[in-house]
Formats: structure tokens, sequence, C-alpha cells
């Protein structure tokens, strides 16, 4: 069997938290630059937590110069808030089929589970192991390594490269609920799915370029052959 590396985006693909991202996004700058609560409306979907600390940082009149001095707080709080929201009763959803796509697919030895998300490498951990999917995956990408969604792809198979010897273009899958995560793949050649549980619907997906759209990972068995198959 060849060696598959497949990997997963997070929020709309394998679970919702239902804003918590966000709030405690907000209110971490409310605390460190002390501001007052704010109407921000800022769309998270297929972006990078960088790319979201400097919309919410001209959302809070945040001067970019004073959002590098002060990130490393602003991460901090927002990691703290975002773990007391996330322990809030019906905190997060996992998404149809999930848990039993990955139960199938960690039995498979020749099959590895990364991730590729565009969430801080703490936000992401904390998330998932909110929806107890955590002990699913070994590592990833995620949006403290880089700004762009792409360029976590090209680190992700990197890291997994190096573990565990190279994977070729055509054995790595990037599984997503957003156009960002279709094109993420296919600048770098790789399989996408593009998954119907967030945002975008089928048709979206279609159009951005995904090799397989689905309405959700609910059919176990077709989405462990679309990603395992060697045909």
């Amino acid at each position: 069997m060849t060696r598959r590396l497949l990997l997963f985006d997070i929020d709309g693909t394998l679970m919702v938290s239902w804003g918590r991202g966000m709030r405690a996004m907000a209110a971490a700058f409310q605390h460190v630059f002390g501001r007052a609560p704010r109407d921000v409306t800022i769309h998270p979907q297929g972006r990078t937590d960088a790319i979201l600390f400097e919309e919410m940082a001209a959302a809070y009149d945040v001067a970019p110069g004073d959002l590098g001095a002060r990130l490393g707080a602003l991460h901090a709080v927002y990691a703290a808030r975002l773990e007391a929201l996330l322990r809030e009763p019906r905190a997060v959803t996992v998404e149809p089929g999930v848990g039993a796509l990955l139960e199938q697919l960690r039995t498979r030895p020749r099959v590895r589970l990364g991730v590729v998300s565009g969430n801080l490498e703490r936000s992401a951990w904390l998330k998932l192991e909110a929806a107890g999917l955590g002990r699913f995956f070994t590592g990833g990408a995620f949006g403290s390594d880089a700004r762009e969604r792409a360029q976590l792809v090209a680190l992700a198979v990197q890291r997994f490269s190096a573990a565990d010897g190279a994977y070729a273009p055509e054995h790595v899958w990037v599984i997503g609920d957003t156009p960002e995560d279709v094109a993420a793949g296919r600048a770098h050649g790789v399989h996408t799915l593009g998954v119907a549980t967030g945002r975008d619907d089928l048709e979206t997906l279609r159009r951005a370029g995904a090799d397989v759209v689905l309405p959700d990972l609910g059919d176990t068995v077709r989405v462990v052959d679309i990603l395992c198959g060697d045909g």
C-alpha cells in the first residue's frame, strides 16, 4: 500500500467552536490594549490567525508597530481566554462523520494524519482537545508558522517528509471547507478534498478546483476509499 499523508483543516472541517476564537481574540485586544468592547465583524474562514490579528488590530485602532510590540502578550492572553471559553458547555461540535473517519484512518499503518490550520499552534491544539480529536494527530503546520495558508501546506509536507521519508504530491491530500484550503493544496500539486460543512457550498468548492467535493465526511467507507485508494 502506498503511503499517504492526509492534512486536515480544523475549523469548519473537523469541528466548529461557534465563534469562540474571535470572541477570545477580541477579549485579548481589549485586555492588552485597554480598549472598550466594540462591534467588530471579521470573517475568519480560510485565513490564518496572523491575518486575523492584523484585522482585529485595525478594528481596535491599534497601530501595526504597537501590535508587533505586544504580540507575545496578545497571543498569551488570547490562548488563555480561548481555553476558558472552550470549557463552556457545548462549546464545540464535531462535524458529521469526523470521529468515525479518523478512527478508521488511524488504524492504517501507512497513513499519516496531520493538521494544516490557520490557528496559532496553541489554539489549534486547544480546539482539537476540546473536541476530543487531538489524539488522532501528531503534528502539522499552523498560523503561528506562516502568514499564508499555502506556505503551511508546504511546511507540513516538509515536516512529515523529514520524519517519514519524502511524500510525493500525488500521495498527499488537503482536506478543508474553504476555497482557500483548496487553493493552498493546489499551489503544491497535492490532491484536495472540499467538504461543504463550513460557509462555502458544494458548487463554490468545485469552482475552486477541488479534486473531490462532498457535503460532509459522514460516508466513512467512501471517504476512506477516496483518501487511501490506490486507483
